[in-house]
């Protein structure tokens, strides 16, 4: 029997089945036979021989000889490999319209709410433009970690201030104690406002539909923004689990300290 080697792993890689590129690598090496020469020249199962060599006929690796018994010789390897590749690409093509003509309309059928949007932002500018829309769209809640205070997020938070100010949204922040601290005077007195020592990663999220996470800082800054709620279900599934871990800043911090 002869044993796998090289040139049939190149021709498995190709898409022949372990039958197949033995048969042809046998027919290439002997010059071509009938069906029992070949199984013998290759160690297929005589039972399997002869589908696999229709396929092999088909596809383009061998010449089918009429007589009896017929006879097969192998295309050059470069022919034989160029024709499989245009019968591959036939039948994909094939198999891809089929498969959009079946499977289009039933994603054109989903409510667009629920069709994932995923993307990443770079620079702080861009990130801080993206975290105000989340702002004003909310409508029930926003739920912010914060574990620095990166150049812009002043701004931000002045923006949350009016939002929840003037709308009946809920706000939660999660960050350090110094960033609770610079931020005392800023956010409004109904904010819910806990502290932790170590907050790893922070973020935005709106609505638990829509969330921002943030990647890096003011020089490499970069952030992810999801907008769907079982991605944005994760985030906050994170986010309560910080919260209830952490402490409720200080009553006793005046909001007039500045850090």
């Amino acid at each position: 029997m002869a044993k796998t080697n090289a040139p049939v792993h190149h021709l498995r890689a190709l898409g022949l089945s372990q039958s197949e590129a033995e048969l042809y690598y046998a027919c290439l090496s002997s010059g071509g036979g009938d069906a029992k020469l070949l199984a013998q020249g290759s160690g297929v199962p005589y039972g399997k021989v002869y589908s696999a060599l229709k396929k092999l006929v088909e596809r383009g690796w061998l010449v089918e000889t009429e007589g009896h018994p017929k006879k097969y010789s192998p295309r050059p390897p470069r022919e034989a490999i160029r024709i499989h590749r245009n019968f591959i690409d036939s039948q994909f093509a094939a198999a891809e319209k089929a498969a959009i003509e079946e499977l289009e309309p039933l994603f054109e059928a989903q409510d667009p709410a629920d069709r994932p949007q995923v993307w990443v932002i770079s620079g702080m500018d861009k990130i801080v433009a993206k975290a105000m829309s989340m702002i004003f769209d909310a409508e029930r809640e926003i739920e912010i970690a914060l574990p620095t205070l990166p150049s812009g997020f002043e701004e931000l938070v002045a923006i949350f201030r009016k939002k929840v100010e003037s709308s009946p949204v809920k706000l939660r922040l999660l960050t350090s104690a110094e960033v609770a601290r610079k931020l005392a005077d800023s956010y409004p007195s109904d904010t819910e406002v806990r502290v932790v020592d170590k907050l790893f990663g922070g973020g935005i999220i709106a609505d638990k539909s829509g969330a921002l996470i943030f990647l890096g800082g003011n020089k490499s800054a970069s952030a992810i923004w999801a907008k769907h709620s079982a991605l944005a279900d994760i985030a906050d599934t994170y986010f309560a689990h910080i919260w209830s871990n952490a402490k409720p800043a200080s009553p006793q911090q005046p909001k007039s300290v500045q850090g």
